[in-house]
């Protein structure tokens, strides 16, 4: 599977309109349009697999440069770390779905898709999050998968940029990545599931480089 960049599929946006959101697609976010009320370049950062060791430090980072993302938490990680669930809401951020144990949905039956997604949407709605959107684990998806979500209203939010953070190259090339997004881009990153410390350093050294172009960084919308 090619992780490297991914187009969002047609279903991930029409999920976002029918749930509610505004009724653009990611990609057209940032057309500079008055309407959209965002900057004329935005990027939409995601992180998965946390809560993890490094979250604090991204927070930290993403708060020096006014910056939103989506934190698509792991349930049984985000259960050991409710306080860190809870900061991530405060902060403005989204917090969002990535199934309890990062199974692939694809490879379950539907009682074990709602039993992996029910259980986390109950822990973050008690952590105050109101985002519906899920990351399937590894992007992982199939028809049942969808037809599950979208019965649920539960819009899958996919990536087109991956960092390939997951791989930990090396910060300098994960800085090499971020520096290759274009406006409207929807981009992987990880803050849980390994050691994070080279993610936290790309993102230190990147994102100055990404404002003083002009970028702003905002949550994906309808998550």
């Amino acid at each position: 599977m090619n992780r490297t960049r991914r187009l969002l599929t047609a279903g991930a946006v029409l999920a976002l309109a029918t749930a509610g959101c505004t009724a653009y697609s990611v990609l057209g976010a940032a057309s500079g349009s008055g309407e959209t009320g965002v900057s004329d370049k935005v990027l939409y950062l995601t992180f998965d697999d946390g809560p993890g060791d490094e979250t604090a430090e991204i927070l930290e980072v993403l708060r020096e440069h006014d910056a939103k993302a989506v934190f698509f938490a792991v349930g049984k990680n985000l259960a050991q770390q409710t306080d860190l669930g809870r900061r991530i809401v405060a902060e403005g951020h989204a917090l969002a779905n990535h199934t309890w144990s990062h199974e692939d949905l694809t490879g379950l039956d539907q009682s074990g898709r709602e039993h992996e997604l029910g259980s986390t949407a109950e822990l973050l709605e008690r952590l105050g999050s109101d985002s519906p959107c899920v990351r399937p684990p590894y992007g992982s998806t199939d028809a049942d998968v969808t037809r599950d979500l979208a019965a649920h209203d539960m819009p899958q939010v996919r990536w087109n940029l991956d960092t390939e953070d997951w791989t930990r190259p090396g910060s300098a090339t994960i800085v090499s990545s971020l520096l290759q997004a274009e406006s409207g881009d929807v981009v992987l990153l990880h803050d849980g599931g390994s050691d994070r410390t080279q993610t936290v350093e790309a993102l230190r050294r990147a994102l100055p480089r990404l404002a003083a172009a002009g970028y702003a960084f905002d949550v994906v919308p309808g998550c």
